[in-house]
């Protein structure tokens, strides 16, 4: 028997149209920041502003979701998810409608803030109305599916977009994207019946950074992300290739994380996180040293498939733990995992492309991603040892306090 205060209030949307919706939303997000990968390092316009101004390029993007993402759980607070969501869809639009003009360079960066709006609204509400209309001991199975789906957006991204410049011209990406972002606000506006609200899982994502540990997996994530987002803006540039090649590297790399995160997943629950996540900083300052001293485009693709390995090494046990330290949380929650989640992904998005273009423009590519792969190893070994013991007993201890009538 479920206890009635943590099932779910609203039943106008079923649990299994919720996933699609919210899956839909942020693979749809990270689609349209696949496909700008290999299209806007190249457009003159940037190319015409400098590294560091397309580091600020991408990781406005970022920093516009971060701030966002405070607003839109106001709005889902007051009503509910499905008004965020409409907000994210405009916005989407919008920005790859101003993303098809190729420049001035300000007018990207409006689109750029435009999209990390739309982000931030509808990563919150997508998370949100999976929470309002899943019971709680399932909900943790769904939002990982849905946070899992923004990888195959990054997977597919990249290659579609060099793919579509080939053929059809810069413009073409970002039309497909409007064409896509049109299919999923019908998919919003005809599966989310009515604005459902979660009123069982009240904390927020600062309950869950309380928790002892946190901390260590923030910078995980925040690695996880910046690693690869630290490359997008100024590997383009230094290489010269197409941006078919550019594309089909980063979609090497996000293939590389989607074959090592099954492998990497049948490990978490056996060994230490210690040992995964230290291996994904070492796999990544690596990998990052290797595309930065490459001197043929082969030892660039090995580079990129070890920065892949190196996302599934940090992000697989990464989200398994954050779940975790919801549970550990005072009230229990795992929408507020989750939230963390974002914000610690979208701060390794923002703070990456930072790094790089800025140390690109003063010390060139190789120094730039030899610094870069230093602060990752500092920063890691840093956090490695405040990392929490995974805990399934002492997780599921804390789930059945949270539950009482469960075992009814």
């Amino acid at each position: 028997m479920t206890n009635p205060a943590l099932a779910p209030m609203n039943r106008g949307t079923s649990p299994g149209r919720a996933l699609i919706v919210g899956s839909a939303a942020v693979f749809n997000d990270m689609l349209v920041h696949g496909l700008a990968v290999p299209v806007l390092p190249l457009l003159p316009a940037v190319v015409a502003a400098g590294p560091a101004a397309t580091g600020i390029l991408f990781s406005s993007y970022a920093a516009a979701m971060i701030v966002a993402t405070l607003f839109a759980g106001r709005i889902v607070d007051r009503h509910g998810p499905k008004t965020p969501l409409l907000i994210g869809l405009v916005g989407l639009a919008l920005a790859t409608l101003l993303f098809a003009t190729g420049g001035p360079y300000w007018l990207l960066l409006v689109a750029r803030i435009a999209q990390g709006i739309a982000g931030g609204m509808s990563w919150v509400a997508a998370l949100s109305l999976i929470a309002a209309t899943t019971s709680f001991e399932k909900r943790g199975q769904s939002m990982g599916i849905a946070i899992s789906s923004l990888t195959l957006g990054v997977l597919i991204g990249p290659p579609i977009a060099g793919f579509l410049v080939e053929r059809f011209g810069t413009a073409a990406p970002f039309l497909l994207a409007a064409g896509i972002a049109l299919l999923d606000g019908v998919l919003r506006l005809v599966l989310v019946q009515g604005s459902p609200r979660v009123t069982d899982d009240p904390a927020g994502p600062l309950a869950v950074l309380r928790v002892p540990g946190s901390v260590s997996i923030v910078v995980a994530i925040a690695i996880g992300a910046g690693v690869l987002s630290g490359v997008e803006p100024v590997l383009p540039v230094h290489l010269g290739a197409t941006a078919l090649t550019i594309g089909l590297l980063f979609g090497l790399a996000s293939l590389a994380a989607i074959v090592a995160n099954p492998l990497v997943g049948r490990f978490v629950t056996a060994a230490s996180p210690r040992v995964l996540i230290g291996s994904g900083v070492v796999a990544a300052a690596g990998a990052l040293a290797v595309i930065g001293w490459a001197p043929q485009l082969w030892l660039t693709c090995v580079g990129m498939a070890l920065l892949g390995i190196s996302s599934a090494l940090l992000l697989a046990p990464a989200t398994t733990l954050i779940s975790e330290q919801g549970f550990r949380a005072t009230p229990p929650t795992l929408g507020a995992s989750f939230a963390l989640y974002t914000l610690a992904y979208a701060g390794g998005l923002a703070l990456g492309p930072l790094l790089t273009g800025f140390g690109v423009q003063q010390l060139g590519f190789a120094p730039a991603l030899t610094g870069m792969a230093v602060l990752v190893l500092a920063a890691g070994a840093a956090s490695l040892g405040k990392l929490p013991a995974r805990s399934t007993s002492e997780s599921r201890t804390v789930h059945d306090a949270a539950e009482p009538g469960e075992r009814g």
